[in-house]
C-alpha cells in the first residue's frame, strides 16, 4: 500500500505541473490538451504526435497536413520510431492504456506485457532497432526484442523511470527518475548516480550521438526554491557541467543529428552548442512539451501545453502551425 501511495503521489507531481498558475486557461485557449511528444519518422516523411487527447496523430513532413488519427485509450506520453521500420513504439500512461509497438501503415499493434498499471513514459529502441527498452512507473527498466517479446526486467530501485536513451553504439541504456541508473544489456550490470544533493524529478536524457557524452534535464523544486538543471555527464558517469539558465522544467531535450546543437523544451525553445552555451532561444507562451529534429538539422518540431504543434527552422523562426 505505501509503495502505491508513494507512485500515485509520484505521478501527481508529474502530471499536475503543467497547469501551473500562470498558465491557467483563457477562453480561447484549450486547457489540458498537453502534446506531451513529438517524434520525426528516420525518413523525414512524417512526425508523430501525442498526448492527452487519446489519439495518435500522423503528420506528412512535406505538407504539414495531418495524415491519419488513430483513437488511444489514455494519454500518449512518448512515441519513438524504429530506426529503420515504419513501426512506433509508443508509450502509454492512464488506467485502462496499454504501451506498444505499432505500424501506422497496417495498424496492426503489439502490446507490451509485463508493465506496471499505472503506465509509462520512458521507451526507446536501440541503434539496430533489435532492442526496445521500456521504463515504467514501478521503477522497472524492461527490455523487448522487436517482436514485443520481454527479454529481461531489471529492477534498478528507482520509485519509476520518466526518460531513458540508448548509446548511440553500444547496447547501454542510461534511465532517470529521481536518480540516473547506467544499464549495459550485454554484461547485465547497472550502477546509479546522484545527480543532485537535492531530490530532485528528472525528465528526460540524450546521448550525445558522439557517445562521448550525455545530457539530463529535469523538473527542479520550486516550492524549495532548487531550480531545474541542464546537466552534462560523460559516458562513465563524471559530472562535466551544470546549467541553471531556466523558470520551468525541462521537458525534453534533443541533440541534432549532426551533434551540433542540443534543441531543449521548457518555458523556452532552448539551442546550445556542444560547451553547454546557450546560442539562441525563441520564449514560448505555453510550456513546451515534445521536441525532436528532423533528419537533415533543417528543423525543429515543438509541441506544447495548449495542444499547439510549431515548426522552427534551426534561426528558431516560426514555419508553420500544424493544423488538426
Amino acid at each position: 500500500m505505501i509503495k502505491k501511495i508513494s507512485i500515485l503521489l509520484f505521478l501527481s507531481i508529474s502530471l499536475s505541473y503543467g497547469c501551473k498558475e500562470d498558465e491557467k486557461k483563457t477562453e480561447n485557449e484549450r486547457e489540458n490538451w498537453w502534446l506531451w511528444t513529438a517524434s520525426w519518422n528516420p525518413n523525414d516523411e512524417q512526425i508523430s504526435v501525442g498526448g492527452t487527447q487519446d489519439t495518435l496523430r500522423i503528420f506528412s513532413s512535406k505538407t504539414y497536413k495531418l495524415v491519419k488519427a488513430f483513437p488511444m485509450e489514455g494519454t500518449i506520453t512518448k512515441t519513438k520510431w524504429h530506426p529503420f521500420k515504419n513501426q512506433l513504439a509508443i508509450a502509454m500512461q492512464g488506467e485502462k492504456s496499454k504501451s506498444l509497438i505499432f505500424n501506422p501503415k497496417s495498424k496492426e499493434s503489439i502490446q507490451l506485457d509485463s508493465l506496471d498499471e499505472f503506465g509509462v513514459r520512458a521507451i526507446g529502441w536501440n541503434k539496430m532497432g533489435e532492442l526496445l527498452a521500456v521504463g515504467d512507473y514501478s521503477g522497472s527498466l524492461n527490455i523487448y526484442d522487436e517482436s514485443g517479446k520481454i527479454i529481461k526486467k531489471i529492477n534498478t530501485k528507482q520509485k519509476g523511470l520518466i526518460g531513458l536513451d540508448w548509446h548511440p553504439e553500444k547496447n547501454i541504456v542510461v534511465a532517470v527518475g529521481e536518480k540516473i541508473s547506467v544499464y549495459n544489456f550485454d554484461k547485465d550490470s547497472i550502477f546509479d548516480i546522484k545527480p543532485r544533493k537535492e531530490e530532485v524529478l528528472m525528465l528526460c536524457i540524450d546521448w550525445h550521438p558522439s557517445g562521448e557524452f550525455f545530457v539530463t534535464g529535469d523538473y527542479g523544486d520550486f516550492e524549495k526554491d532548487f531550480p531545474p538543471l541542464l546537466q552534462f555527464w560523460s559516458a562513465n558517469g563524471d559530472n562535466i557541467k551544470n546549467i541553471e539558465k531556466s523558470k520551468a522544467e525541462f521537458r525534453n531535450i534533443k541533440w541534432s543529428n549532426d551533434g551540433e546543437i542540443l534543441a531543449t523544451a521548457s518555458e523556452f525553445l532552448g539551442l546550445w552548442n556542444k560547451d553547454g552555451d546557450l546560442i539562441k532561444q525563441s520564449k514560448s507562451e505555453n510550456l513546451i512539451w515534445g521536441i525532436d529534429w528532423n533528419k537533415s538539422n533543417s528543423r525543429i518540431v515543438t509541441t506544447d501545453g495548449k495542444g499547439k504543434i510549431l515548426i522552427w527552422d534551426k534561426e528558431l523562426n516560426k514555419i508553420k502551425e500544424l493544423q488538426y
